[in-house]
């Protein structure tokens, strides 16, 4: 074959097996995204390592001690725990003036707060709104949490029962003196209130509470919040009619808001909305409910049971 035949039959042959830019592009851009899902893939399966780690560790630091408050609370977990961190992270972004966070943190608390604010104003309406002045001085005063003198659970319980105080304080002041607020004073404190929420609450946030769980015959706790380091725990507790709970010597900080029923500890009764502060290395030789009762609990589960 002529050497001009050989190269143009070359030439053809080349042309032929060229492929079109388009379908290289197409090509490269295949290979990326299977590239990057197997990157997702392996970035997915080092997150979950890492939160198998981190949970491993945080069970370890909370095994419990026998004879204490932790061996009845985690001797058999059955649900993920939530760490307090977690409510200080979201406090903290909070005060940063974060809605979401803030919305977030609504989610968690609305509950008991209502519940407390109800039990001591004696109104659900006032209750409402207290609950939303609740959450108005949490926006303000978030920045001035100080972790060492509680969990976040226990902070905002205690700012709701002076908030409910003063408002049936203010009840009071304003039957006895038989001038309470007119109905356009009402209604632009109350709108206020609510304008106030809504500039602050953006979509509902994503917080699935805890399940109850029955730790002991007639005692069943939702744990909201565990402090590993300072062996703390803030929780629901719930004791059916007629129920002890385990007498106890308290190793930390001991605070009681009773939500209904009505609870024995010693020769001292609770009634809904009364509270109960226990000092470290004081003794609660008895505490029982002969109607049942729930309550909001912040302990330390290092507490010696006996």
């Amino acid at each position: 074959m002529p050497l001009g035949g050989a190269l143009a039959k070359i030439a053809d042959s080349v042309a032929s097996n060229r492929q079109d830019p388009k379908d290289i592009d197409a090509q490269q851009a295949a290979e990326s995204r299977r590239l990057l899902g197997q990157m997702n893939l392996l970035i997915e399966r080092g997150r979950l390592l890492l939160d198998e780690r981190a949970m491993a560790a945080t069970r370890q630091m909370v095994r419990p001690l026998p004879g204490t408050l932790g061996a009845v609370l985690y001797g058999n977990p059955s649900q993920p725990l939530i760490l307090e961190k977690d409510w200080v992270s979201l406090l903290r972004s909070v005060a940063a003036r974060d809605q979401l966070a803030l919305h977030a943190l609504h989610e968690r608390v609305q509950g008991p707060v209502h519940a407390l604010a109800e039990r001591i104003a004696g109104s659900q309406q006032i209750a409402e709104q207290i609950t939303l002045e609740v959450l108005c001085e949490v926006w303000r005063e978030a920045d001035r949490y100080e972790a060492r003198n509680g969990t976040v659970l226990a902070w905002i319980m205690n700012l709701t029962r002076a908030a409910a105080l003063a408002e049936r304080g203010a009840q009071r002041a304003r039957v006895a003196s038989n001038s309470g607020l007119s109905p356009q004073e009402r209604l632009a404190r109350r709108l206020a209130l609510e304008t106030a929420s809504k500039a602050m609450l953006p979509p509902r946030a994503l917080w699935t509470e805890p399940a109850w769980e029955e730790v002991a015959p007639g005692i069943s706790v939702k744990i909201l919040a565990t402090e590993p380091q300072k062996h703390l725990v803030s929780m629901f507790v719930r004791l059916k009619p007629r129920t002890d709970y385990p007498p106890h010597t308290h190793a930390s900080v001991e605070e009681l808001h009773l939500l209904d029923g009505e609870l024995w500890i010693d020769d001292r009764q609770l009634r809904p909305g009364d509270f109960n502060r226990a000092e470290p290395g004081t003794s609660d030789h008895r505490v029982w409910s002969e109607t049942g009762c729930t309550c909001v609990l912040t302990t330390g589960t290092r507490d010696i049971l006996r």
